[in-house]
């Protein structure tokens, strides 16, 4: 088991490995029992994939990657909120030392907000401001998530797939891990 010191996101990944957990779990019943989808589906599809068993199997698969990639993008999500908030309380901070020490052109001209810039507002925003301040190794690897992320959230067009899919473990150890480095 992965150990997530982050609490939200500790908490994001113990509920969508909770789901995993069951629905792998369900669609085990399927093999060599096709009816056994009836049980685990709306009532308004009962008998709709139960009819063959490839098509059993088929549904199964595309309801755990169907899964799979939610539990990507929520992960990612809940990563982002955690992030952006930090960035949000510096941004306040900075801002607030710039007002105070700034000389007159400076704070007349307003030009600290464009200084102090506000508007990173994507997590390539803050891969670039945490580049050189990570290992290398873990920056390639939270920008392989995000491109993961991004492939499945823009409907898997104009991109070839990810070369390596990570579990969803390896991937909230990950973003774990810059976290924490963002932290010290």
């Amino acid at each position: 088991m992965v150990t997530i010191n982050k609490e939200e996101l500790r908490d994001t990944f113990n509920y969508l490995a909770t789901i995993d957990n069951i629905l792998q779990k369900e669609v085990r019943q399927i093999n060599g029992n096709k009816h056994y989808i009836d049980k685990i589906v709306p009532e308004q599809i009962a008998k709709v994939y139960s009819q063959k068993e490839k098509t059993a199997l088929m549904f199964a698969d595309n309801l755990t990657r169907t899964a799979y990639e939610s539990s990507v993008v929520s992960l990612v999500a809940t990563f982002e909120r955690v992030v952006f908030a930090k960035y949000r309380t510096s941004y306040g901070t900075l801002k607030n030392v710039v007002s105070a020490s700034a000389v007159r052109p400076l704070d007349y001209f307003k030009s600290r907000e464009n200084f102090i810039n506000d508007s990173i507002d994507r997590l390539a925003g803050i891969i670039y401001l945490i580049e050189g301040h990570i290992t290398n190794e873990l920056l390639q690897k939270l920008k392989q998530i995000k491109d993961h992320r991004n492939y499945i959230a823009h409907g898997k067009r104009d991109v070839a797939p990810p070369d390596v899919e990570l579990k969803l473990d390896e991937m909230a150890k990950i973003l774990d891990e810059v976290i924490r480095e963002i932290e010290n």
